[in-house]
């Protein structure tokens, strides 16, 4: 005897018996359930899975949802958490982007080595 007061039919039958939406019905109530999310302030991770929970009810794929997320959070104000960069990868000017000074010695000593490496192995091929 199962636990559960259900049986294993009963999760494929649907939810509701009414009308279906079209996909662009479903994307437009989508759209204000995030809307309506975004009210409150910034999307929690916690908040965030809740609604692409509810975008799979709506049979909106996971990454729709998330997409659908950022696009509106953008356009409020509100950046996701996710969609942040680590300050390692976020350059302010170009300046900060370029390599640092590689020392002239540096600059002889590494193809020297390399040319020295190249002619060893040679010698022992033959």
């Amino acid at each position: 005897m199962p636990i559960y007061p259900f049986h294993r039919d009963d999760s494929a039958k649907p939810i509701h018996s009414g009308r279906r939406f079209s996909r662009g019905e479903c994307h437009e109530i989508f759209k204000e359930m995030v809307r309506a999310e975004l009210r409150n302030g910034p999307l929690a991770p916690r908040r965030r899975k809740r609604l692409i929970q509810y975008a799979a009810a709506l049979q909106l794929h996971p990454l729709e949802a998330s997409r659908i997320i950022t696009s509106i959070s953008r356009t409020v104000g509100h950046e996701s958490p996710q969609t942040e960069l680590p300050k390692v990868f976020v350059f302010t000017n170009d300046e900060d982007a370029s390599p640092a000074h590689v020392p002239t010695w540096v600059k002889v000593v590494v193809p020297l080595l390399a040319a020295f490496a190249v002619d060893q192995i040679i010698r022992g091929l033959f």
